[in-house]
Parts: structure tokens; sequence; C-alpha cells
């Protein structure tokens, strides 16, 4: 078995949004597999750390995820971009160089792309270890994708010269890692596109059937339920749903007055309480709920109009694994491979409507989906089968360590 320093910016548990709970998931199946894990994790400035629900060595450090507008513009002088540069912090470095010198490390396991300069500060200081870069999306692919669907000039502007700094770190970088994980097949190409000298695998992300299956819908609205889930400081997500509340919302209700739209995540920008505002009688914005199951559970359809982003959407595995039919894009279904009818998907404003409105409409159809969809990830995203595979592959790594080290 492996000894692995696992190193993140998004501290895993509760596993309570898509990053997190891909981590979370990763982490919990290398443990009960029999790997060593050492944690090093940025943590939420003054947010109590609850300890993970197994037996396993972890290492804090607070630091604010908020963006910074002056940081932001200050970062125009900068070569790195900002949403990299943001988690430069001399207290992880130092930690984890302690962690490195002190103890046998295997594999310096690097979760998301945010985190990547650890490994290139570790092999400056003269540490030989085997790394993995688990990629999540490719960032860069989001930020490509923000720009075309921007139209604010100044913001597209500034989006424009992230991108290229960000493609350009992002495609130089992978190559430091002895291999590079990402969620889908689709980003596993877009790295290699990136960068020929890259070895990149696709490991899914996965299902935890034992917290997600059907439950009984218990909801005590009058009218049909639709829910969006995600955390809503996410630039994808506030896109999305924003899409939806102007463009196709308005469609839904002039057949169904009575529908009521939940927006469940934390963090939801003011704008949001503005739609709110326009639909009183419409749109309920919970924030951050300790557990989402009930509202996915109590709604009618659920939706994922995502038009950028990246990755797997780990929503709508869960969703399906609950029995809930579900209406989403091609941008949202991306890396999801299950049978045909398991789920909707629809690009324009008008054919995202009715598919939401055939399934209020029609119990029988949407319910023979709900069945295919939860059969097909069931077969396909077993989440204890897809890690288990990954902790086997990593016990056959050749790793290695330097017997040479530089002083720090």
């Amino acid at each position: 078995m492996k000894t692995i320093l696992f190193v993140t910016h998004l501290y895993p548990y509760p596993p309570d949004d898509g990053g997190r709970i891909v981590t979370y998931n990763t982490i919990r199946e290398l443990v009960r597999y029999g790997h060593k894990v050492i944690l090093c994790s940025f943590a939420e400035e003054n947010q109590t750390i609850e300890p993970l629900p197994f037996e396993i060595e972890t290492h804090t450090i607070p630091i604010s995820y908020a963006n910074s507008y002056k940081k932001a513009i200050m970062n125009l002088s900068k070569s790195l971009p900002y949403n990299m540069e943001k988690y430069i912090h001399d207290r992880m470095a130092d930690l984890i160089l302690q962690i490195v010198k002190r103890r046998k490390i295997d594999i310096l396991y690097i979760d998301h792309l945010h985190m990547a300069y650890y490994a290139r500060m570790v092999k400056q200081k003269g540490y030989d270890l085997f790394t993995i870069l688990r990629q999540h999306n490719v960032e860069s692919t989001i930020f490509q994708r923000a720009i075309e669907e921007e139209d604010n000039v100044i913001k597209k502007a500034y989006l424009g010269i992230q991108y290229k700094r960000l493609y350009r770190y992002e495609s130089e970088i992978v190559s430091l890692f002895d291999v590079v994980y990402t969620i889908t097949d689709e980003d596993s190409e877009r790295m290699k596109d990136m960068n020929p000298h890259v070895v990149a695998k696709t490991l899914p992300a996965g299902v935890d059937t034992e917290k997600y299956f059907p439950m009984e819908n218990n909801k005590k609205d009058e009218g049909p339920v639709l829910m969006f889930l995600g955390t809503m400081s996410w630039l994808p997500n506030v896109n999305g749903i924003t899409w939806f509340i102007e463009s196709i919302f308005p469609k839904v209700l002039q057949k169904y007055q009575k529908t009521k739209l939940y927006i469940v995540g934390k963090n939801p920008p003011e704008k949001l309480y503005k739609f709110r505002s326009q639909y009183p009688d419409n749109i309920v914005i919970t924030g951050y709920v300790e557990d989402e199951r009930t509202y996915i559970a109590n709604s009618d359809v659920f939706i994922v109009p995502l038009k950028i982003g990246g990755g797997m959407r780990i929503k709508i595995l869960n969703a399906l694994a609950m029995k809930k039919p579900i209406v989403t894009t091609s941008v949202g279904v991306e890396g999801i491979k299950l049978h045909p009818f398991s789920l909707l998907v629809a690009d324009e404003e008008e054919e995202f409507a009715n598919g939401i409105i055939k399934l209020l409409a029609e119990k029988e159809f949407a319910d023979q989906m709900s069945e295919t969809g939860f059969r097909s990830v069931k077969e396909s995203y077993s989440n204890s089968a897809i890690f288990k595979r990954h902790a086997e592959e990593i016990n056959q790594y050749n790793t290695r360590r330097a017997t040479e080290l530089v002083s720090l």
C-alpha cells in the first residue's frame, strides 16, 4: 500500500457540492483500500472543521475563498491567472514541504488544477515524487465558454486575458505529472490536445447509492416543483440559472402558473433575489441546506440548464439515483454515458421549456424515463466500483523518491 500526500483547495467534508463529493469519495475509497492518506487542505476562514468520518491525518490552512475585485485587477500585471494565484500561500507551501521532508511519501496527489503549483514547488526543491493530478474540469475550457456567453464588453475583455494565461499555465503545468486523471473522456482528449506529452486517463465520478436512492415525494405545494441545485458562487451555475429564469421559466409559467422553482445552493448572488422579487410566488431561494435530498425528492423535474462548464455534473447522477426526471443541456450531460432515454437534453429555450412541460403533463412518460435513468446510473456509475479500481491502479504504480535531497 502507498503513503499518499493528498493536496486540495476545498476541505472535502461535509461533501455538499460536486467538487467536494468527488474529493471525499476519492479519499474515502483510497483509505478503505488500505492506502495511508495525509490530507492537506485549505478551509474557509472561521469555518468549523468537521472531522472526516474515518481515520485520516488532516492538516488545514484557513483562507478566504471570496474573489476580490481589487486583487483581480491587480492580477492584470501578473503572469499567473487570478483563479490560480489566489491559492498560492506560504503556510501551505511550508506545510507540504515539511511533510515531504519528514515522511516517506510515495505519491503526491494534487486535487484540482488550483493546487498544481505545489507539485512544481516540490519538484523544484529536489523531491522526486510520483505525482498525480485529478482534473475535475479543464479549467481553461470553462473560461473559453464563459467568454462566448458574456455580453459585457469589459468583462469579456478581462475573461479573455485570464483565459490566455490560464490556457498557457494549464497546458504547461500538466506535463509535470506522471498521470492526469480527468472526469470525462472529452476532458482527457482536451488535455492531450493542449499538451501531447501528457498522460491523461479518464476516472469518472460516481454515485454513493447508499446515500442517494428513491425517496418519497412529500411536497406540500399545489403546483409543479422544479429544482436547480448547485453552488451559486460558481460562474457556470449562475450563468445557467440566469438563462433559465430569463428565457425558459416564463414559457413554463404560461402553461403551469403555479410552478415553483427551488434554487438550492450556498452563496446565492444578489441578482437571484431580484428574480425572486419578479416572481415572488414562483421562486424559492434556500441558500445552503444541510441535506439536499429532501428537495430533490420533492421535485417533479430536476433541471440542469448549463451553457458553460466542464467535467461531469455529479448532481445529475445523484438525481437519477433518486429516480428523478431531468432536463439538461449538451454541456450539462457532457461526459455522462447512459441509456439515451435516461434524461432529456435540450440546448434551445423552446426545446428546454417543452421538455419540462412534457414531463409535467405526461406522468407515465416521466416515470418511464426516471426508471431508465435509475437503472442505467446504478449499472454504470457505482461509486465503490469506480474508486476501488482507482485505488488498485494506484497501488500498481512504480513510485519513487529521490535519495539525494536538496536542503530546504
